[in-house]
């Protein structure tokens, strides 16, 4: 067996590496907002990661019921890939419960116990940027029509879904909105929180899915920056931008306006509000700075820019609408 697989992956990104490095002017080196509220310029390897992020946990037999209770909401074919995903899984928990049965203890097989527990969602999420990876490259050069093939659609929706759901930012007030008022309600948030890593990947399966099905009826737009203000990108890359998102509550607001920055000149948008027409927009630096604004503060720790001087105006809304729906923090 290659030495790989005995390789855990132990810093994982919950913002795409590669996509950020967008920002750093034909380097990894980019522009960000530290945790103390300085502007550092480091490499992207430093910025939105967490150590062991996406690390799998062993499921119980009440963690499986409410995943599969959560998963039956969804439509039927992407419920049926849930528990294709779940039952791999399963597979592998009791693969390890019979080796912990037998009691012998053998160090390279706790060495790949450990390293596919880092490593399987995390290799998944990979899986999703790799076919991407043309997509944003063809959009970086104003070639919206890549998207006029339907299997480029459906995986570049599935990513741009999971750039919603995998992130600190979105994990941190899901966790947050839980109610645990009685036992069942401390149940089903102990097992949002304990099975995360495998709930947040349904949830950006099921909103891929969704803005691909909806493709026809809402515009799909991108954006082009030819102005002095560059867009700018943050820790949680894919916001809300409609005027009707609350900053202080999470509840579901009545318009999607889905944008997302791909880099300092260009941006994608899904809106249901018909705000932009589909196809190709320009914009002005109003809309750019507007943009900013709010992916700012819809951000919980960094945004990223090309330049200092990108991020300065915008330090002031970092984090508002997080800090607003977690009073604790």
């Amino acid at each position: 067996m290659s030495r790989k697989f005995f390789e855990a992956k132990k810093r994982h990104h919950y913002v795409w590496a590669k996509y950020l490095s967008r920002w750093g002017n034909g380097t990894k080196d980019v522009f960000y907002t530290t945790k103390t509220g300085k502007i550092a310029h480091d490499s992207v390897r430093a910025i939105a990661a967490e150590d062991f992020f996406y690390k799998t946990t062993t499921l119980t037999n009440r963690n499986v019921g409410i995943i599969k209770a959560l998963s039956e909401k969804s439509p039927h074919h992407l419920h049926t890939q849930h528990m294709s995903y779940l039952e791999d899984i399963l597979k592998i928990q009791s693969l390890e419960d019979m080796y912990r049965a037998s009691g012998i203890q053998d160090h390279e097989a706790e060495t790949l116990i450990h390293a596919t527990k880092c490593n399987l969602m995390e290799n998944l999420h990979s899986s999703h940027e790799m076919k991407v990876l043309s997509i944003l490259e063809a959009l970086t050069y104003e070639r919206l029509d890549i998207l006029n093939d339907k299997q480029h659609m459906i995986e570049f929706m599935m990513f741009f879904g999971h750039q919603i759901t995998r992130t600190k930012t979105f994990r941190d007030a899901v966790f947050h909105a839980q109610l645990r008022r009685n036992s069942l309600e401390i149940e089903f948030a102990d097992t949002i929180v304990h099975a995360w890593w495998f709930i947040s990947y349904m949830f950006g399966m099921n909103i891929g899915w969704s803005l691909y099905s909806s493709r026809n009826e809402d515009s799909h737009s991108l954006l082009l920056n030819d102005t002095g203000l560059p867009f700018i990108t943050s820790d949680h890359p894919v916001v809300n931008v409609h005027s009707c998102v609350s900053e202080t509550d999470l509840i579901a607001p009545k318009y999607a306006d889905l944008y997302y920055p791909i880099s300092p000149r260009i941006a994608y948008i899904v809106c249901n509000s018909k705000r932009f027409v589909t196809g190709i927009n320009r914009v002005d630096e109003a809309v750019v700075d507007e943009l900013n604004t709010k992916i700012t503060k819809q951000a919980m720790v960094h945004i990223i820019g090309n330049t200092e001087g990108a991020l300065l105006n915008y330090k002031k809304h970092l984090g508002q609408r997080y800090n607003k729906m977690n009073p604790f923090l």
